[in-house]
């Protein structure tokens, strides 16, 4: 939770310093102005500082994640190369004017950097968009997903205005207007993403509503999950498409049903897994040996109820969680279920013997 607001704070610190920078790059009085003040030696290496301390967050919540997936590998190695890109330009522009020398290579450093983080963005548009064609329609799965790509695509933005401000004020200036009106994009994006950090939740939710893109609640996300799995079962016509980017919500499947239907439904479902793995089993293979290990352990806890902790699961079985593709493996989502079924089963009994009482 620390290591999350704090890299937050970098954000905000780090994106203040670019709205700085960008409006510099807008006039060219200004950016001389700039370049000639102090802060041009603070900030300039301040923004490669903040940047490496995010490489440096990325690579410990890549090896803390309980699942490290494309998402995170490719954050960790996007944001670690952005950062040596940026910093190259950025502490050699200081330098250079502390020193005396030209340095004309930095703001084709800076120019990789940013179009190496653009590579970043259009990567994930395209599997975020493909994970919420995945999803079933109306989920919140999917809706999640959409937000996703539309926060990819508002970064994409954010980064060819920054890119074209770099081209036409750093490395091609022959066109003062457009590399003035790139600048300026590039500003007035990072304020909106600014904004829409420090913005309260009903203020996001309000806006989301108008973009048509708020989560339905959880009673239709249990209707179009449940329709997803039982129609697919019995609809013979209807193509199977394997999911490879995500995986079924079995909680939202299961959060409509009846107690004695749920705990059917689980029993078969980690059956047909078990039976999946058990045709792949590969004594080698430690992956797969954890995966039937938990399932074969959540099986024994829906049949003898015992209570079952997710944090203990994950210490025990630890590659049961892996799942390179889908942010939330099959296995994951299986146990997220018969947690939830738990917690549904304990109300239940809790009210009845309220009612009983009472």
């Amino acid at each position: 939770m620390f290591v999350t607001h704090f890299q937050k704070a970098i954000t905000y610190i780090r994106e203040t310093q670019e709205i700085a920078l960008f409006a510099t790059m807008a006039d060219a009085r200004l950016s001389a102005a700039f370049s000639a003040s102090p802060l041009f030696y603070i900030i300039l290496p301040f923004i490669g500082f903040l940047l490496t301390v995010n490489a440096l967050i990325n690579g410990f919540q890549l090896a803390k994640a309980s699942n490290r997936n494309v998402d995170r590998w490719l954050l960790f190695a996007t944001s670690a190369i952005c950062a040596a890109l940026a910093s190259v330009s950025l502490y050699g522009a200081a330098l250079s004017k502390i020193l005396g020398f030209s340095f004309a290579a930095g703001p084709w450093f800076f120019f990789s950097s940013l179009l190496v983080a653009l590579t970043h963005q259009f990567m994930m548009f395209g599997i975020n968009l493909y994970r919420a064609f995945e999803s079933p329609k109306d989920s919140i799965q999917r809706m999640h997903y959409m937000q996703a790509a539309l926060s990819n695509a508002f970064a994409m933005a954010f980064l060819a205005s920054a890119l074209g401000a770099v081209v036409f004020v750093l490395l091609f200036p022959m066109a003062p207007v457009l590399g003035a009106g790139f600048s300026i994009t590039a500003v007035l994006f990072t304020g909106v993403d600014l904004l829409w950090r420090m913005a309260p939740y009903s203020v996001k939710q309000l806006i989301k509503g108008w973009l048509h893109l708020s989560k339905p609640d959880v009673t239709q996300d249990a209707v179009v999950n449940q329709a997803a799995i039982f129609n697919s079962k019995t609809n013979e016509e209807e193509p199977k498409h394997h999911r490879m980017f995500t995986c079924c919500d079995y909680s939202a499947v299961i959060r409509k049903m009846d107690s004695a239907a749920v705990k059917a439904y689980l029993l078969e479902l980690i059956q047909n897994k078990l039976k999946l793995l058990e045709s792949k089993f590969d004594p080698k293979n430690e992956k797969i040996n954890d995966k039937i290990s938990l399932l074969k352990t959540l099986l024994k806890a829906i049949e003898n109820p015992q209570k079952i902790s997710k944090k203990n699961v994950r210490a025990t079985y630890p590659l049961a969680f892996q799942s390179f593709w889908a942010d939330k493996g099959d296995v994951e989502q299986i146990l997220d279920a018969v947690i939830a079924f738990q917690d549904k089963d304990r109300l239940e009994k809790h009210t009845r013997l309220s009612l009983d009482m009472g």
